[in-house]
């Protein structure tokens, strides 16, 4: 009698494993073309970078050879690439706080359902869906000397200035073109961190006595939403270090490299200088590596401190 139980146990779990199989079989199948995509473009260029990142790489002149860590050596001792690494960690401060606390005030002054809200919300998020390239071609015009910000100044008696031809100027008006187009995209995530808040909370805040609003931001906000600041500055961060586009359509580097940049230096080492793309693939390692230390680092001060 045990044995056949123990028989009819096995059938059973012979059929419930048999039950599964299709589901696991059709899992691997969707699975495995996205699973070449990551390979071929995202593993293999990587691996592939750090190893030619070893060696003094000139594929148009059959001029390889192993160089070791030279090109690392190279790069952080380059003025250029210092040049990029300060500017772009000046522009990665500003640019992300700013952004940071933008979009959460977008957030905060839309967060209701009337209809002129939504109208609002959809209006500052227009320039979050503007390609780069055409929101730079845009910003060109907006900073020049008969441009939308001259015409402004010039209601004060201030006389005409085309920024972007000007080493102090040029750097500062894309950090607020880029904090114009990069703060509508966080707010849609503050919004969402709004919404799941319980009314609850809110109304036991007030009853405790935090009216004023940074009260409220300073205790309710803040320690609520700290996943979603974690993710805005995270993605801010990375962005802000990986900026290229904007810099290439308006500036090219210039003036006198005041808007010079790791992935400018990078690109002008791959394209301009030929020969040197080994030492490109050393820069972008570094920067990389850059990249992820800030990351770290972040994260473990918002998460870990006690606000």
């Amino acid at each position: 009698m045990e044995s056949n139980i123990y028989k009819n146990e096995k059938i059973n779990v012979g059929e419930r494993k048999r039950k599964r199989d299709p589901e696991m079989t059709t899992g691997i199948i969707f699975v495995i073309p996205l699973m070449i995509f990551v390979i071929v473009f995202t593993f293999f260029p990587a691996i592939y970078s750090f190893v030619i990142s070893m060696f003094h790489y000139d594929p148009f002149f059959h001029n390889i050879y192993f160089v070791g860590l030279s090109n690392y050596l190279q790069v952080i001792r380059d003025p250029a690439f210092i040049k990029s690494l300060v500017n772009v960690l000046i522009y990665t401060a500003v640019v992300v706080t700013i952004q940071t606390f933008l979009a959460f005030g977008y957030a905060l002054l839309f967060n209701t359902a009337s209809r002129i809200s939504r109208i609002a919300r959809a209006i500052v998020f227009i320039p979050a869906v503007v390609s780069p390239v055409s929101m730079s071609i845009i910003f060109i015009w907006v900073f020049s000397n008969t441009g939308l910000v001259n015409y402004l100044l010039s209601f004060f008696g201030i006389p005409p200035h085309n920024w972007l031809f000007s080493t102090v100027y040029a750097f500062p008006a894309i950090m607020a073109m880029n904090i114009f187009t990069t703060a509508p995209y966080f707010m849609i995530v503050y919004s969402a961190g709004l919404q799941s808040i319980p009314q609850e909370v809110m109304d036991a805040a007030k009853i405790d006595g935090l009216k004023s609003g940074l009260k409220r931001f300073r205790y309710v906000y803040f320690p609520l939403m700290r996943f979603s600041t974690i993710l805005v500055v995270i993605l801010g961060l990375t962005g802000a270090m990986q900026l290229f586009d904007q810099i290439y359509v308006i500036t090219d580097g210039g003036p006198a490299r005041s808007t010079y940049v790791p992935l400018m230096y990078i690109y002008n080492r791959t394209f301009v200088y030929v020969g040197d793309i080994g030492l490109a693939a050393a820069a972008s390692f570094v920067l990389f590596i850059i990249i992820l230390i800030l990351t770290i680092t972040q994260r473990r001060v918002i998460t870990e401190r006690r606000w």
